[in-house]
């Protein structure tokens, strides 16, 4: 019997792996995780390495060189300052990426755990959950936020934090949803008939079968959280000076004189980086459920 354990132990081992790499296999698949991977991505990395690689300093002023349209010389043209686009653009996705990224792992950790406790406790403790979640999916979001920075400041660990507080709710409704129901089956019935503890349950069983709704809503809320941040960045609130969403609003007043790249550039770039974690988000989402 002890020899043929380690055969056992190395079968669990073997299958358990499998299972994880044909999960894997399954998920790149997934044009939509695929294709929201790639632009994810990208965007990240030139974000956060693009001073190595912009052929310009991003700051650098040349009104002589103001409003130039795109060239071989400017990508994406030059801007009322004279500064190259194409590297304010390379560099500018750091703030919001960054945000993304911070926020999006608050978020999941933050509405995860309470909607696991406020699900498997229920009673005082969900409804007293419950309401704190309504309150705050009652307040808008963008309103709140400048409210806070106009009371603070406008620093990034300020839209952090406030981003974070704000959208945690929605995956806090979603876990506890599907705690409701995992915890009435047998096998957590058990464990209860066993004497474990409520936290050895939570943690040990709960959270990891739910983890697919953690990581599938991951990206959904870094999605958020850099549309939030350009928004914010777009009325003046941005943390940074060099930020795609500053150079939205700095740009917005000279539209009208047909300089069109100022917005142009920098708005794609927000619109393809959010759309990328997006369909991630998207894809996992689909593996997940099928």
């Amino acid at each position: 019997m002890v020899e043929q354990l380690p055969g056992k132990i190395g079968f669990r081992f073997s299958a358990t792996h499998k299972k994880t790499f044909n999960l894997i296999k399954t998920i790149f698949k997934n044009k939509e995780f695929l294709i929201g991977l790639i632009i994810a991505s990208f965007f990240t990395i030139i974000s956060f390495i693009g001073d190595y690689l912009v052929p310009y300093n991003p700051n650098s002023i040349n009104l002589n060189q103001a409003f130039l349209p795109p060239s071989l010389s400017h990508l994406f043209g030059t801007d009322y300052l004279g500064r190259d686009v194409f590297s304010r653009t390379m560099v500018g996705g750091t703030v919001s990426i960054e945000v993304g990224l911070v926020a999006g792992l608050l978020v999941v950790l933050i509405g995860g755990i309470i909607g696991v406790f406020s699900g498997y406790y229920g009673g005082a403790v969900d409804i007293f959950v419950q309401r704190i979640v309504d309150i705050i999916l009652a307040l808008p979001i963008i309103v709140f936020v400048l409210v806070l920075l106009t009371i603070i400041n406008s620093s990034t660990l300020t839209i952090i934090i406030a981003v974070s507080f704000l959208s945690w709710p929605t995956l806090a409704r979603i876990v506890r949803s599907e705690t409701l129901s995992l915890k009435e089956k047998e096998f957590i019935l058990a464990e209860k008939l066993a004497g474990a503890s409520g936290l050895h349950i939570i943690f040990r069983h709960l959270i990891p079968n739910e983890i697919s709704s953690f990581i599938v809503y991951s990206g959904l809320a870094i999605s958020n959280a850099i549309l939030v941040q350009a928004a914010l960045a777009y009325l003046g609130f941005s943390g940074s000076t060099v930020s795609w969403g500053f150079d939205l609003y700095m740009a917005q007043q000279y539209i009208m004189g047909g300089y069109w790249w100022m917005m142009f550039f920098p708005g794609l770039a927000i619109t393809l980086t959010a759309l990328g974690f997006y369909l991630i988000s998207e894809g996992l989402r689909k593996v997940m459920s099928g």
